[in-house]
């Protein structure tokens, strides 16, 4: 330890800029709730009766919603009993789908563990067997997140079903003289292990009762239902994700700024416009835009900085939906020529609002859709990964006759700023954007025929990658193959958690000083301080790092791993 730091602690990022609704306290999350028409309905829907699914991209506030609804909830007593319970960690379970028979059994145990543990740990019930005591069912929960798996485990891994958690659930309402329950089930779009994915619905679907109205929040592109869960049937779907179109979008992105951030900044009104437009719905995109601005350079002028925000975010945008080809490998060509199709559409764009700007001058009007026919089927995952990265927008589909169907996109207003799609000008007026971005649209949507959009070469390379066999470097012939078709030696796929948990922490984004910090540690990778118990306690022996600092590294930690396992 002998080599210490000297350095100014003073600065700590304040909780208006934090982006994540996890992070923030309940009285924060209700004093800068937007309360908009918009929320107010996705409200209506959280706790009325009845299964629902809360779809949107990463950001669009799925969390924030729930998070709202149980608060809500809790303190009235006319309102339906609220239980949230988060399955953000589900992919610390993943590596038993590799190394364990049991390992559905063991999942299933873990989410009805969660719901219970919340049940119990809130409303003071219990359940009458000593194998699901309130501390057992704690140390389950945390040992399986933790990869620790004990053979004393199995008694309530066979005990606990849902039946036993549903009469728990009633208990509670008793307890608390409540007629219904809702179960808001956040993070459950378990994209990254599909077993786990089917298993958890199934769960969703049987729990389900005249008392009890399971809520789960998921992605709008890759969620997997499984066979016995049908939309519409099992749950109504509803859509988080505002489309920038409506009329009540930038009403609805100006309260975020009202509620957080009106008395503490002072930015021109057109460059808040330009940052909503730039967000393309997703209020956490939003407050990181804000922030970078506020951030940027003072000596620049307005447009560079602005220039410069927009730039920085499609670089992040883009990185990050690239970044999926890395945590699930098979899709490597798919994400790869995704990212081609995106900026086809965007090319479209611009063609398309450059000519009609030639044409029409002063009476022009932009066109941000596409409408497409003809998808190849091959194209179906590829479109849902865009989608679910929050880079499509998908519109409702409109029918021309039985055998012409348009699927209607909007791609990343971002991107489309960036690219200079919507106006023709060499420099980057923000007033002429925002007139542009709010004024009127073409009517009717660019329309192409997908083998335009993408050529017959690029989509036949539509295909997943499949590992070759480790013995004898042979190609699979199908996905899910379970032994080599050549050597007959066994065929497992990596692990993304073990991927993760390896991770030196020397490689994530920390400032300079957190940098040093890591280093005089005894930490190492991810999973050194994930398997620890006195993280913090080791962190606060360096000179000059205070609870609050390393609690500040910890969570830094913990964000990265989450949102690498997300």
């Amino acid at each position: 330890m002998a080599d210490q730091l000297e350095v100014d602690l003073s600065f700590f990022d304040n909780s208006e800029y934090e982006e994540r609704a996890d992070y923030l306290t309940n009285e924060q999350l209700l004093d800068w709730t937007a309360n908009s028409l918009h929320f107010q309905n996705i409200q209506k829907k959280l706790i009325q009766v009845g299964a629902k699914l809360i779809t949107g991209p990463r950001g669009t506030g799925k969390t924030h919603q729930m998070r709202c609804a149980y608060n809500t909830c809790l303190n009235d007593d006319s309102l339906p009993l609220p239980i949230y319970v988060t399955f953000n960690h589900y992919l610390r379970l993943e590596t038993y789908l590799h190394n364990k028979s049991n390992a559905l059994d063991i999942f299933h145990a873990w989410v009805l563990c969660k719901i219970s543990y919340d049940v119990m740990n809130n409303f003071n019930v219990n359940y009458n067997k000593e194998c699901l005591s309130k501390s057992k069912i704690y140390n389950f929960i945390k040992d399986m997140e933790r990869n620790i798996y004990n053979d004393d485990y199995d008694e309530l891994i066979s005990t606990i079903n849902i039946s036993l958690t549903q009469a728990l659930i009633h208990r509670a309402l008793d307890t608390k003289g409540r007629k219904r329950a809702i179960l808001l089930l956040d993070d459950a779009a378990l994209t990254l292990t599909r077993d786990y994915m089917v298993e958890f619905f199934d769960i969703f679907r049987s729990i389900k009762s005249i008392k009890i109205s399971p809520k789960a929040s998921v992605y709008p592109g890759t969620t997997q239902y499984g066979p016995r869960f049908h939309i519409g049937q099992d749950a109504e779907q509803v859509s988080i994700w505002m489309d920038v179109q409506d009329k009540d979008y930038i009403p609805f992105m100006n309260t975020i700024i009202d509620k957080r951030f009106r008395e503490h900044v002072k930015i021109d009104d057109q460059i808040l416009n330009l940052l909503m437009y730039a967000s393309f719905g997703i209020p956490r995109a939003y407050i990181s835009l804000i922030r970078s601005y506020v951030d940027s350079d003072t000596n620049k002028t307005q447009q560079q900085r602005i220039n410069l925000v927009i730039q920085s975010r499609c670089e992040n945008i883009i990185q990050e939906f690239l970044s999926i080809a890395e945590k699930i490998k098979q899709y490597g060509s798919v994400i790869n020529i995704g990212n081609k199709f995106l900026f086809s559409l965007i090319n479209l764009v611009k063609e398309f609002n450059y000519e009609n700007s030639e044409k029409k001058g002063d009476n022009f009007k932009k066109n941000i859709i596409i409408g497409i026919e003809d998808i190849d089927e091959k194209a179906g995952r590829m479109i849902k990964f865009l989608v679910e990265a929050g880079l499509l927008f998908e519109m409702s589909m409109v029918s021309h006759g039985q055998e012409r169907k348009l699927r209607r996109f909007v791609p990343h207003l971002a991107l489309l700023i960036k690219e200079k799609a919507l106006i023709k000008s060499r420099g980057f007026n923000v007033s002429q954007l925002v007139s542009v971005l709010s004024g009127p649209s073409e009517k009717h949507p660019i329309r192409r025929k997908f083998n335009r959009v993408l050529p017959d070469k690029e989509i036949a390379n539509i295909k997943i990658d499949l590992p070759e066999c480790p013995n004898c470097s042979t190609a699979r012939i199908a996905d899910g193959q379970k032994f080599c078709h050549i050597c007959g030696s066994e065929l497992v796929d990596g692990s993304i958690f073990k991927e993760c948990m390896s991770k030196k922490l020397s490689e994530l984004p920390f400032t300079d000083f957190q940098h040093k910090v890591i280093r005089i540690s005894k930490f190492k990778t991810i999973e050194d301080v994930l398997m620890s118990d006195d993280t913090i306690i080791e962190l606060k022996k360096v000179k000059q790092v205070g609870p609050k600092y390393a609690e500040k590294i910890v969570n830094k930690i913990n964000a990265w791993t989450n949102e690498f396992l997300y």
